[in-house]
């Protein structure tokens, strides 16, 4: 009984290792070297998101570059490794196991488009330019967006440089300064409530600190407790204070070490007058450190609107204008004290 059984599970009868074609004999040998070393040559590359070179493996373990390149095949095939040309070199990237379900799911030219996109990283790629690139009809590129969209893959951005024009990017990524214009836009529109707000929250802290002088580090730890759309650095900050400094609700100076301060201007009052086209107090009140010359005295004289041609303050009998007016390499010497007119 158990001949007659191994009679019938070995019909018919094995040929040995030898008697196979020589190609399929590579094929089943190269599989059998492949399968217990898959996993294991996927894991090694994904703890490495920088991603490996050839020689990184040789290193590793898969000294011979024929395994390598049928490993690497073999993970391709399944979606699960990207490779990148590097000069003269060859990158692999290992693909997340969800992102590579994913594509594997995909047909080939919504793959292509989405290679393409790929490609175009945070300055995103918009419908005209996939499909000079892929060479598929509009309808096509049309259909393979829809399909990344839905399976979230990619997301479309409106690009402020081409207010009619969106923009594809995968769906993880941030979009260039070029694309999203920064801080003060929102979905490709200038977000014009979100500065009044900052321009609020530092006039307010300014207001609570009753006349002492804000640092631009200060300013921006006050703004960052109330979280926002965006979130502005201290250069954004430094933006929002020029501006209230333009509409005379705050004023700048220098301090010795080098830091620029803040303070808030008092309504009506020439305690602190401010030439706001120089961010300093006017000269003809302080001389400007490491110049010799006074800036704009007109701007900032209290005395200003009492000025005309012939008058008793008159341009032509204005000490500090003159002085103003000297060529840097000759400077006024003398320091004087706002002359009594």
């Amino acid at each position: 009984m158990k001949a007659q059984l191994l009679r019938v599970f070995t019909y018919p009868p094995p040929r040995p290792w030898n008697a196979l074609p020589p190609a399929t004999f590579s094929a089943v040998a190269m599989a059998l070297v492949q399968v217990p070393n898959l996993e294991e040559f996927y894991q090694f590359i994904s703890e490495r998101p920088g991603g490996v070179y050839l020689e990184d493996l040789a290193r590793a373990g898969w000294p011979d570059k024929t395994q390598a390149t049928h490993l690497a095949n073999a993970l391709l095939t399944q979606s699960r490794l990207d490779i990148i040309t590097v000069g003269e070199k060859i990158l692999l990237k290992a693909v997340a196991p969800q992102l590579a379900l994913k594509l594997s799911r995909l047909e080939a030219t919504t793959r292509s488009v989405y290679q393409q996109i790929e490609k175009a990283g945070d300055r995103g790629a918009w419908s005209k330019s996939l499909k000079d690139q892929t060479k598929l009809q509009q309808h096509t590129i049309t259909k393979a967006i829809k399909e990344l969209l839905k399976q979230q893959l990619i997301k479309e951005v409106k690009s402020v440089q081409n207010r009619n024009r969106k923009v594809f990017m995968l769906i993880d990524l941030e979009p260039s300064l070029e694309v999203s214009g920064g801080t003060w836009y929102k979905d490709g529109e200038f977000n014009y409530s979100w500065v009044e707000t900052l321009r609020e929250y530092c006039l307010t802290f300014m207001d609570k600190n009753h006349g002492r002088p804000a640092s631009q580090a200060e300013l921006h730890r006050f703004v960052m407790q109330h979280p926002g759309p965006q979130v502005p650095t201290e250069e954004d900050i430094l933006c929002i204070m020029k501006t209230l400094e333009l509409d005379e609700e705050v004023s700048s100076l220098v301090t010795s070490d080098g830091q620029r301060v803040f303070m808030r201007r008092r309504k009506g009052g020439f305690d602190q007058p401010m030439d706001i086209f120089a961010a300093r107090l006017p000269n003809f009140l302080r001389q400007a450190e490491g110049e010799g010359r006074l800036v704009v005295p007109c701007l900032c004289c209290p005395l200003r609107n009492e000025c005309k041609a012939g008058g008793r303050v008159c341009p032509e009998k204005c000490e500090f204008l003159t002085r103003w007016l000297q060529p840097p390499e000759d400077p006024v010497g003398n320091e004087d004290v706002l002359m009594d007119w």
